[in-house]
């Protein structure tokens, strides 16, 4: 097994994994444990973007993405291609959406008198998209990888 299966290998499993954790972090909030939620949401974030650098750079030293797929039957394939930009696309999306959400909450956290505040109605659905990207992310990550290196 080379570095670079394990390194696409391992992005699979958090990106499984993350969408799982978020929502722990959000049941957290029922249970007025906001330092937690925040914690947890934090730290997921960075791991992902960590993961997400760390797979970058690989597919590029490997010789770009064409390189890992080339063994695959899907090779070139009109399907894998859709596929890979559809989960390319939303993965930039929704690491967007969840990276505001993260930092102006952060924000908001530190001027807020009182949880919850003002801002919790569009921080509740900057949650909820983001944690439904992260189920997309998953959801195509994993079609990615099979047709990548299964099928």
């Amino acid at each position: 097994m080379n570095i670079t299966f394990t390194i696409v290998a391992g992005m699979l499993v958090l990106s499984i994994l993350a969408p799982f954790i978020s929502l722990y972090a959000v049941s957290l909030i029922k249970k007025k444990e906001y330092s937690t939620h925040m914690r947890i949401q934090k730290w997921l974030f960075w791991v992902c973007v960590v993961g997400v650098l760390l797979l970058e750079v690989q597919i590029r030293v490997s010789g770009g993405s064409g390189s890992l797929v080339v063994n695959s039957s899907y090779a070139g394939s009109a399907l894998f291609k859709y596929i890979l930009i559809a989960h390319i696309i939303g993965a930039v999306l929704t690491y967007i959406i969840w990276g505001i959400t993260v930092f102006w909450s952060n924000k908001k956290f530190k001027t807020s008198v009182v949880l919850p505040g003002s801002f919790s109605k569009l921080h509740r659905r900057l949650g909820y998209i983001s944690i439904i990207g992260l189920f997309y992310i998953a959801i195509s990550a994993l079609a990615v990888f099979n047709m990548a290196f299964i099928l």
